[in-house]
């Protein structure tokens, strides 16, 4: 059998592999260093207009690569579309537990953009949720570039 360089083969199961890295590409690494200074990028697709929010280097309606030219900044505000209440989570052994207290999840259309985010939601109790109430980012004091500089949404202020 020729081998090829870089080319892994894997006769048998299982594997693993420790400290795997791989690239998140460019926009999603543009879109999660600006997350450090609380600023959401979209990516707007050049061929069909179709707004994702964060940012994608690919357009899932038309297929067009969309590159750095096609960042925008979007405001941290949206539109509640849907919501569930969560009562297990994973418990990152491949299985649930219980959680104590529902998560509510929220549905989201950002201000600007097409595409739908999926974020716990709170501050407001479930009683009061409203499809179409505004929402917005509630933000970490400290924000290093990632997911997590972004605590969950709640409601807008008005």
């Amino acid at each position: 059998m020729e081998t090829k360089p870089n080319l892994i083969t894997v006769n048998g199961l299982p594997i693993v592999v420790a400290n795997f890295n791989w690239s998140v590409g460019v926009l999603m690494e543009k879109f999660l260093k600006a997350l450090a200074q609380k600023k959401f990028l979209a990516s707007k697709c050049p061929s069909c207009g179709y707004t994702y929010a964060p940012a994608r280097n690919r357009c899932g309606k038309c297929a067009t690569k969309m590159e750095e030219k096609d960042l925008l900044e979007i405001p941290g505000k949206g539109t509640l579309v849907s919501y569930c209440l969560a009562n297990v989570e994973l418990d990152g052994k491949g299985s649930f537990s219980d959680l104590k207290t529902p998560k509510m999840i929220a549905a989201v259309n950002l201000d600007g953009a097409n595409s739908t985010l999926f974020m716990p939601l709170e501050e407001i109790d479930p009683k009061n949720l409203k499809i179409g109430m505004k929402v917005e980012l509630a933000w970490n004091a400290e924000t290093k570039g990632g997911w997590k500089d972004i605590k969950y949404l709640k409601p807008a202020k008005a």
